[in-house]
């Protein structure tokens, strides 16, 4: 993954010197750099270093963080998606069309109220000192005795004597050491111009669940995450039960005139795979880490146009339902919802699954469905350094 179209892509900002960023990133105790949990290339943000140098006890836990100074979006009030400080942030240098409301105004509308403060007080070193006895968020406790345990000085709902939601940790090897599911399926999609057949392995949500000793009494389903925040539900029955088996369709208009054609040609048909038949196998909820037998792309912030790119190194990915619940009209390819209509049965219908939408690339986080209560939830809103770990968090019901 270049540096180009990576999430920390907002590095280039402070070179450019675009104004108060504030920018949590490679933080630096006193003397020894210190990593970043979060920006791992921005080894001059002398913000942080000051942050660190004052509290050196949180470099690197979860307060070494751009949520720290920085507020995302706030669903239904701020803009759609981005809820995640970095995408929030990242709209003053590289403004995104699709937005027209909730845009923040300047880099001091990304701050939260200790940010604020902390602007407000010098942005210096002594800056953190002077606002150390202050209540930034108005919870109730003063910044330094927040920050002393690990809550955010700038959000009122993360509070000192509250406690954290317990979380289970998976990394790579562990995932890959569960049992393997492979499955070729359509994947459709709603404004993209072709669908297209894919074959992801991985592991079914419910193998993964069950090695996490996470038990389902009482479940009501699971929240997925993107490391930008962005997530899609899923229900005990996504989980619980396979998706019927879908159909291969291999017609004419599927690789003909190149403005009819519904979809791109796959990279493999596996054995027994015919036109018009249905797929053999069924297929599951599924936690993929590979994509036709290569591992996925990591999943990246694309600067100029805003949008998450690459799937991995994990995707939630949730196969077709049937048309209407009706099994003999399983799911199938049809054209994009922006593409012209020739009324040959193949256009957009919004009767059909349109099922590569609901499968969350970059998969990171998964919360357990209800939340307990009394629990402050895990910092699900950026889950960036999660992608490089290649590890999934889990956290919520059930879990001890």
């Amino acid at each position: 993954m270049n540096g180009s179209g990576r999430k920390f892509g907002l590095f280039l900002i402070l070179i450019l010197g675009l104004g108060f960023a504030g920018w949590l990133a490679c933080a630096g105790a006193s003397q020894e750099p210190v990593i970043s949990r979060a920006y791992v290339g921005h080894a001059t943000d002398a913000d942080m270093k000051g942050f660190i140098r004052q509290y050196p006890a949180a470099a690197g836990t979860r307060l070494d963080d751009c949520r720290t100074c920085h507020r995302g979006g706030v669903p239904g009030t701020d803009t759609e998606r981005e809820y995640s400080p970095c995408g929030y942030c990242h709209l003053r240098a590289f403004p995104n069309a699709r937005y027209t409301t909730g845009v923040p105004k300047d880099y001091e509308a990304t701050l939260n109220a200790y940010g604020l403060d902390y602007k407000k007080a010098g942005r210096a070193f002594v800056a953190f000192a002077a606002i150390d006895g202050r209540d930034s968020d108005g919870d109730g406790k003063p910044n330094g005795i927040e920050i002393a345990d690990l809550r955010n000085p700038g959000d009122p709902a993360s509070r000192p004597g509250q406690p954290l939601a317990p979380t289970i940790v998976l990394g790579w090897d562990e995932i890959r050491k569960l049992p393997v599911q492979s499955q070729f399926l359509l994947m459709n999609k709603t404004t993209q111009r072709r669908d297209e057949y894919v074959t992801y392995k991985g592991v079914r949500v419910i193998d993964l669940l069950s090695a996490a000793k996470i038990y389902l009494t009482g479940v009501t389903g699971i929240t997925v995450y993107a490391p930008d925040g962005y997530s899609n539900d899923y229900s005990l029955e996504d989980i619980n039960t396979p998706f019927p088996k879908g159909v291969y369709y291999d017609g004419p208009l599927s690789f003909g005139d190149s403005d009819l054609a519904l979809l791109e040609r796959p990279a493999a048909l596996p054995p027994g795979v015919k036109d018009g038949k249905r797929i053999s196998g069924r297929p599951w909820l599924l936690l993929a880490y590979e994509r036709e037998g290569l591992p996925l792309d990591p999943a990246a912030y694309e600067k100029a146009t805003g949008k998450l790119v690459g799937e991995g190194p994990y995707r939630l990915i949730k196969p077709q339902r049937e048309l209407l619940g009706d099994p003999t009209k399983p799911g199938r390819p049809d054209r994009s919802v922006n593409a012209k209509k020739y009324g040959d049965g193949w256009d957009y219908s919004d009767k059909i699954d349109h099922n590569a939408g609901a499968g969350a690339r970059g998969a990171c986080v998964i919360r357990i469905n209800p939340m307990p209560e009394g629990y402050e939830e895990y910092d699900w809103k950026n889950g960036w350094p999660l992608i490089g770990e290649k590890k999934v968090v889990i956290f919520g019901r059930g879990v001890r």
